[in-house]
């Protein structure tokens, strides 16, 4: 049995992470704000402001994919009743002032919390700012 199958034994939320995390490797805008409920807050603590409701989701993670060229890499997933903590790291391709890439990394943290129905009722993304400002400072990006 794979760990993803033995995962959505474990909790029956594995199995709503498992299609959440799927969209969000797939980069789908409309996938992602599918399983989101229509008064959702998305909100990356960054210092921007959070995204209110399911259409501001999408249109939010379009841009977000457009500017940026990243991939997941799964860390802890630890599930509560009705939430789940996500330890993943983001691996960014980014290129250096001069045009030369380099990837980078930032360890982040999410916390994702259902509603009754089983749609994400709202995420809070927490980002390493040390690793952040660092990637964004080499590649001459403003944040």
């Amino acid at each position: 049995m794979s760990i993803t199958a033995r995962a959505v034994e474990a909790s029956p939320l594995a199995a709503t992470f498992a299609r959440y995390h799927a969209a969000w490797e797939k980069r789908d805008p409309e996938l992602i704000a599918a399983l989101h409920s229509e008064d959702s807050v998305f909100w990356l603590h960054d210092g921007s402001e959070p995204v209110m409701g399911r259409n501001a989701l999408r249109r939010h993670c379009a841009g977000l994919f457009a500017a940026f060229d990243f991939s997941l890499v799964i860390g802890r997933v630890l599930y509560g009743e009705d939430h789940w903590v996500f330890e993943w790291t983001m691996v960014l391709s980014l290129a250096e002032r001069d045009g030369s890439p380099f990837t980078a990394r930032v360890d982040m943290l999410d916390v994702v919390t259902l509603d009754p129905q089983g749609q994400v009722q709202r995420k809070d993304v927490y980002m390493n700012g040390k690793q952040a400002q660092a990637a964004f400072t080499r590649a001459g990006i403003e944040r």
